[in-house]
């Protein structure tokens, strides 16, 4: 494969770059399936589209897959109106080598690099030692085991000197058979608690660092993934991956703020700027009852950003 020409996407127009924006819902899409490459333009409202190398893919369809990244957006990135991201696979695999040629040969095409099990700094060095100067793809890495969850700071603050880092997924089923969770965990993926939490914590140690949440594998059930997703938004993540188009408007919906908060948020910040401009003082009560300072407010920006 040769370097790209003049294919236009999102990417080279700004629309993505630097984005602190969350993605919602995460849709992965298996790229060594065309069928379902030709289909994404129709997934109007997801946020983001990941093309997988990875999970999604068997071994004897990677270059397969990795034709058919290298196809499609050249012919189409252009047409889809979405973020778009390419999985890897991990540092550890027989196939990461060939990734970064592929990586290198797309230069801009994508929006953002989403990189599996990285359990160490030593492996994000190795990764922007060999993208050498194309490492200025946008970074999102997957936390999947007891040793990436307990190295996780470290790992992210050697991530965000090299790449503009902009988020970590947790991978539920890796990590979960990582610690010797005994068969698949619950529905309500109470054995996890502790993992996502953690996770949704250390990411907010760093600005643009996007918590996303766990898959809900049973695609069927819709009544599920809205409980698990709305669990997901009141514990701080800010996005969900789906692996079903039918998955998306329920995560959308769960992780996008309420008409009554975005009025709240609205009218507290107006309130907040009239307070500090009148008055000189910081903290004061909203709606009469609500004691106003620079967290709360900090919540009201951020729930006004989600709205962008």
């Amino acid at each position: 494969m040769a370097a790209v020409g003049a294919a236009t996407t999102l990417r080279q127009a700004g629309a993505y770059y630097g984005r602190s924006l969350p993605r919602r819902a995460v849709l992965t899409v298996p790229s060594s399936d065309w069928k379902k490459l030709t289909k994404l333009p129709t997934f109007t409202n997801t946020d983001c589209v990941v093309l997988d190398l990875e999970d999604g893919v068997a071994d004897t369809a990677k270059q397969t897959a990795r034709e058919n990244i290298f196809r499609y957006l050249n012919e189409s990135a252009s047409k889809i109106n979405r973020e778009i991201c390419v999985r890897i696979n991990s540092m550890s695999s027989n196939h990461i080598n060939d990734d970064v040629k592929l990586l290198k040969d797309l230069s801009t095409l994508i929006d953002c690099l989403f990189v599996p099990k990285v359990d160490s700094i030593d492996e994000i060095k190795w990764l922007a030692d060999r993208l050498g100067s194309n490492r200025q793809y946008n970074l999102v890495l997957y936390c999947e085991s007891a040793q990436s969850l307990v190295d996780l700071r470290s790992i992210l603050t050697s991530a965000s000197n090299l790449f503009p880092l902009q988020g970590v997924v947790f991978g539920s089923d890796d990590f979960s058979a990582d610690v010797g969770i005994n068969g698949r965990y619950s529905l309500d993926a109470y054995e996890l608690t502790y993992a996502r939490q953690k996770l949704v914590t250390i990411c907010r140690l760093f600005e643009n660092a996007q918590p996303i949440d766990m898959v809900y594998i049973n695609f069927k059930d819709l009544d599920g993934l809205k409980k698990q997703s709305e669990q997901g938004a009141a514990w701080g993540f800010t996005g969900k991956q789906v692996i079903h188009p039918q998955q998306v408007p329920v995560v959308q919906t769960a992780f996008s703020p309420s008409e009554s908060s975005i009025i709240w948020a609205k009218e507290l910040i107006q309130a907040y700027e009239k307070h500090e401009k009148e008055e000189g003082k910081g903290a004061f009560t909203f709606r009469g009852q609500t004691m106003v300072d620079k967290p709360l407010l900090r919540r009201a920006r951020y729930i006004l950003n989600m709205t962008r």
